[in-house]
């Protein structure tokens, strides 16, 4: 039965553990990592068991063979430190020689409060921590696992008494409460891998139960249903022992290369000793953790690749809207456009970043009511494709809107208002989730609205040769609302996705350029600085398979200050038919950029 973690260490002194805990403890904020520092995690915490442990009794055993101090196929790393390398942060143990560095606090051995040998209860490690002057801060992520050394008393004491595993698994969730308490706001939490074993499920039960009951805001995930997804489908991660042991020592804390049973066992076994995982399966789970910690980010990026769709394809009818489609002596002109359709957001280690390109084309009818003033109404279409950074998914998007404006003069001032309804449909947004060298692709589909009003001012401070210059004003308010939707599968990796929202207003000032009344060639040009007004956070709620909570978190807000810019061209062709051409977008974003370039026609009636 492949089971979770035991390591008693019979010949060391809980009193020799004690000082080591005491001056890892010297630094509240250790732990400084090697992350970006705009990077939403810039430090992980870790608090339990064997499994996690990243070294605490290097510090204790001074034989230890070289490359050896993990319960696992040594020198692979341990989950969270697999988790820790794919987000771009330095994770080290809390003792011994990186005693004012490390964040890992977790010991091998230890229960959640119980004694157990040398061995520091998870509640201390937290405790301890919390005791010494330990903080956590909205960038920190707290990892938390154990219960199956509480599992091992339990045999130990006759496999008969389920108060052993039922009060673990409560006082557990007692430990997730406290951390949250204590001011994390990021934290992951686990079930223990069962092996089918009724008394680990027991404990599952009680521990998710727990959760749910205190009501605590943390990332679970199903550690049980993946070690199960692992052995039955063992080939396809290249696993072709999943009862053996890959090494040859008794423990795993003692193994290394030079004694596995074949040279490649870290890779091909489930198991390390007869309780500990190996590299391969601890690489598993980290980069599956990975990948759930990672996707509030990645998918509340398409919030704002809908945004910068929508008013692309609004921002294809400004040309018509400032009267560029009227000719003289005729008040009716249709109009209609194609374009290509460009936004990116650069990725990180841990912001997963979003190419998308696509069609955006627009039809629309001007009706001039006189030389300054006249409304119109269009319709516009969108289709595009987007990746995701990191190799990590796509998705297709297609989009419609509903646009009609007005505009007017005011004494010198030129007037438009606009207002704009959307419809946006994303399907087969992937999640692509390497695990070992099993690529696990997690797909879904949802839907989503936007609602904008605009007001714009602009007056010509100069002129000459036939064009007006000065400055261009405007406010606008948006709403846009992605509906929530739940992957299509039940892995462990699976996820379901709370509604996102992203609304507020936006001020814009800067110049405009534009051909008096008159001219052969209507055009115009802008420039604008543009700042959004609100100052919400962006909250995000997921729950992955298996999860008896959700997880909400912030999520990464868009640049309130940014550039702006578009240019319209409505040339004559040809009798009533003309030409009509130009590009937009913004700029200067944080490190989002849009752009939009159309050509179309308008005929004149």
């Amino acid at each position: 039965m492949v089971r979770f973690s035991r390591a008693v260490m019979p010949l060391l002194l809980v009193s020799v553990a004690t000082p080591v805990l005491a001056q890892s403890q010297s630094q509240a904020r250790a732990g400084v990592t090697t992350s970006a520092a705009n990077e939403p995690v810039d430090r992980i915490v870790v608090f339990g068991d064997s499994l996690a442990d990243g070294g605490f009794f290097n510090a204790l055993i001074p034989n230890l063979p070289a490359g050896a101090g993990s319960f696992t196929t040594n020198p692979d790393p341990v989950a969270p430190e697999v988790l820790a390398a794919q987000l771009g942060i330095d994770l080290r143990p809390a003792y011994g020689a990186t005693a004012t560095t490390g964040s890992n606090y977790a010991i091998g051995g230890a229960r959640v409060t119980a004694a157990n040998g040398p061995s520091i209860p998870i509640a201390t490690q937290l405790s301890g921590y919390l005791a010494r002057g330990g903080t956590f801060g909205p960038r920190d992520l707290v990892y938390i696992q154990g219960g199956g050394n509480d599992y091992f008393a339990f045999n130990a004491l006759g496999a008969n008494n389920n108060a052993i595993l039922t009060t673990a698994a409560t006082q557990l969730a007692g430990v997730v409460q406290s951390a949250q308490a204590a001011g994390a706001q990021r934290i992951v939490t686990f079930a223990v891998q069962s092996g089918g074993a009724s008394a680990l499920q027991l404990f599952n039960r009680t521990y998710a139960a727990a959760l749910a009951a205190a009501n605590v805001n943390a990332l679970y995930f199903d550690t049980d249903k993946l070690f199960n997804e692992i052995v039955a489908n063992a080939p396809a991660f290249g696993i072709t022992n999943v009862t053996g042991q890959a090494c040859t020592v008794a423990s795993s804390l003692y193994c290394t290369s030079a004694t596995l049973v074949s040279p490649n066992a870290n890779r091909t076994y489930v198991l390390a000793d007869s309780v500990h995982p190996s590299g391969i399966v601890q690489e598993i789970q980290g980069k599956a953790v990975a990948s759930l910690v990672r996707a509030p980010e990645q998918i509340a990026g398409l919030t704002y690749a809908a945004q910068s769709m929508f008013r692309a394809q609004r921002d294809l009818i400004e040309s018509a809207e400032r009267g560029n489609a009227a000719r003289a002596g005729q008040r009716l002109a249709l109009f209609g456009g194609a374009g290509y359709h460009y936004y990116s957001k650069t990725g990180s280690n841990q912001v997963i970043g979003i190419t998308e390109r696509g069609f955006a084309g627009t039809l629309g009818a001007d009706l001039s009511l006189g030389d300054k003033s006249g409304v119109g109404i269009a319709g516009g279409y969108g289709d595009g494709s987007g990746d995701f950074s990191l190799g990590t998914g796509s998705y297709r998007a297609k989009s419609w809107t509903v646009n009609g404006y007005a505009r007017a003069g005011v004494g010198p001032v030129r007037v438009i208002a606009d207002g704009t309804y959307g419809r946006i449909s994303y399907d087969r947004i992937s999640r692509q989730v390497q695990l070992g060298p099993v690529s696990r692709i997690n797909r879904g589909d949802t839907d989503g609205d936007y609602v904008s009003g605009r007001v714009s001012a602009a007056v010509d401070l100069f002129s000459a040769e036939g064009v007006g210059v000065g400055p261009d004003v405007a406010v606008q308010y948006e709403k846009l609302t992605i509906d929530g939707y739940s992957e299509n599968g039940t892995s462990s990796t699976d996820v379901a996705f709370g509604r996102q929202r992203v609304k507020g207003w936006t001020g814009r000032a800067g110049l405009v350029a534009r051909s008096l009344p008159g001219s052969a060639v209507g055009f115009f040009a802008r420039a604008d600085y543009e700042r959004n007004l609100s100052d919400d956070p962006r909250l995000f709620t997921i729950a992955p398979a298996g999860a008896p909570i959700s997880y909400t978190t912030n999520v990464t807000r868009a640049d309130r200050d940014y550039l702006s810019f578009a240019m319209g061209v409505d040339g004559q062709l040809v009798g009533a038919l003309s030409a009509r051409a130009g590009v937009s977008g913004y700029a200067l974003r944080d490190d989002r950029d849009s752009v939009t370039a159309f050509a179309g026609l308008s005929m004149a009636f």
